[in-house]
């Protein structure tokens, strides 16, 4: 047999977009320093980008004058800041798009280099960054605030201004001697385990969820769920008659539950929609496969909304979520946050207008 040995970096892509309503207002009224710079303001999203450990929120900055009023002439600044309280550094590479109304003139800032980033600090493209040289940043060339605010220009949405950001995150280092053979004969079992779900061969138990019926196996439930284990070990009804009632769950979440208890992967369609992934969510914590659980919060935490966050704060406060928790952290750290988010949506898959260069910080 081959033996292969491998080390490297764990790479995590997470992407996310912000967006600030009534920019103008927004930028004439809101009194948050930017980086410690007095004659800068900014505003930031909650941690949309995820990525396993590490929590990141989209900024936008702008300049102001010693009288606190906007100074128009001066750049734009957009950057991403680091919101977990992980003490370890990590290391990032960073795209930021700045949405135009016509897709042609998107602008998208690029710094393809990985760099160090630690907790509540920040990287980007922003005048409230200091340069090696002990000069400030420009922010994001050829993009002054007052072209920003004009309408024509393109850059607000009926009022919104959008920012799309993408990360590269490192989140481990792999080392170590692995089989060659090791990653075909683990798709080899999971492929095997939903063949035996699929066609019910064996199966020894029911799952009922209203007026389905899911045919499984409850030796493979037990060594997935610590739950099922104690349904099926110890003398109670599930195990005497081979059925398990499922209250306050429709089906299509115990099913997709089940079919990662058996292959460890769990359908995009039961994530792409909030009601469905919130729906296994439950399923998940209900049946304490962390995981599972895991995966669902990175998704539902990039689509937080200001009409439904107080729902999602409670669902983390029952679950104990370290993500739900960290965002609840950041709340009570600045209670004027849920003011300043607007919407999380998904990125446009287009990006135009690149401009290539190193972000600073």
């Amino acid at each position: 047999m081959t033996i292969r040995a491998r080390a490297g970096a764990r790479v995590k892509e997470c992407s996310g977009e912000f967006e600030v309503a009534n920019f103008p207002v927004t930028c004439a009224t809101t009194k948050t320093v930017s980086e410690g710079k007095q004659d800068c303001r900014e505003i930031v999203s909650g941690p949309i980008l995820v990525a396993k450990q590490y929590t990141f929120g989209i900024a936008v900055a702008w300049s102001v004058k010693p009288d606190g009023t906007v100074e128009e002439s001066k750049n734009l600044g957009v950057h991403v800041k680091r919101l977990d309280d992980n003490p370890e550094e990590c290391n990032i590479s960073l795209e930021i798009t700045i949405l135009n109304r016509l897709k042609n003139f998107h602008m998208t800032l690029c710094d393809p280099t990985y760099h160090g980033i630690s907790s509540q600090k920040a990287r980007g493209w922003s005048r409230s960054f200091d340069m090696p040289d002990s000069r400030r940043h420009d922010g994001v060339k050829g993009l002054p605030l007052s072209d920003v605010f004009d309408h024509q220009a393109g850059w607000l949405h009926n009022g919104p201004l959008r920012v799309v950001a993408k990360l590269s995150v490192v989140v481990s280092f792999d080392s170590g001697v692995v089989s060659s053979n090791e990653a075909s004969g683990q798709q080899e079992v999971c492929q095997s385990l939903q063949a035996l779900l699929q066609s019910g061969s064996m199966a020894d138990v029911a799952l009922k969820v209203g007026s389905e019926e899911i045919q499984a196996h409850s030796i493979i439930l037990g060594a997935r769920s610590p739950v099922f284990e104690r349904m099926f070990s110890c003398p109670m009804k599930e195990k005497k008659d081979k059925e398990v009632h499922i209250q306050d769950l429709e089906a299509a979440p115990v099913k997709a539950l089940v079919k990662y208890l058996y292959t460890g992967v769990v359908d995009q369609t039961s994530l792409d929609n909030d009601n469905l992934a919130l729906s296994l969510l439950e399923a998940a914590h209900r049946y304490e496969v962390p995981g599972l659980v895991e995966r669902c919060v990175q998704v539902i935490v990039t689509r937080f909304k200001v009409e439904t966050v107080a729902e999602r704060l409670e669902m983390a406060d029952m679950i104990g979520s370290k993500y739900f928790k960290a965002y609840t952290r950041l709340v009570e750290r600045r209670p004027a946050l849920l003011r300043d988010i607007i919407e999380v949506v998904a990125p446009p898959s287009k990006k135009q207008r690149r401009l290539k260069g190193g972000a600073s910080k």
